[in-house]
């Protein structure tokens, strides 16, 4: 069901928001300050393409100055865009699953810097699935 969630988010605008976040991620790049920069970028684009069973933790407090760029230059323009998707699609009568992921990727839009992806499993299965995918994955959290 993960599959086709992601396949629909991804046909449904995810796409766009992919390109976007690797054109910005190429950019980045291309200077030898931004290499970090464009790793992270690289994250959030990957995300973008399959964000359905994956969580994002947003630390804004671990990459201050790089949050704060981000968020002035170019992090309001994307999140913009995530929130005119997630408006058209909780404008539909069927959109309001599309509509709630693209809500919570424009927050994750605005400071991408210092994110952590997380299985949904681990913060939604309880105590007994969190040990379990410990075990399983060998996760450290």
């Amino acid at each position: 069901m993960k599959k086709f969630r992601n396949i629909l988010f991804g046909l449904s605008g995810g796409w766009f928001i992919f390109l976007n976040f690797t054109a910005w991620a190429i950019v980045y790049a291309l200077t030898i300050i931004g290499i970090k920069k464009a790793y992270a970028l690289l994250k959030c684009a990957v995300f973008c393409l399959a964000p359905y069973g994956k969580n994002v933790y947003i630390d804004f407090g671990s990459h201050k100055i790089g949050n704060t760029f981000w968020a002035v230059t170019l992090g309001w323009q994307v999140a913009f865009v995530c929130l005119l998707f997630s408006a058209f699609w909780y404008a539909t009568v069927l959109g309001a699953y599309l509509g709630q992921r693209y809500f919570h990727l424009a927050q994750f839009a605005v400071a991408p810097f210092g994110a952590k992806f997380y299985p949904t499993a681990l913060l939604t299965g309880g105590e007994t699935a969190i040990v379990r995918l410990r075990k399983e994955r060998n996760f450290e959290l």
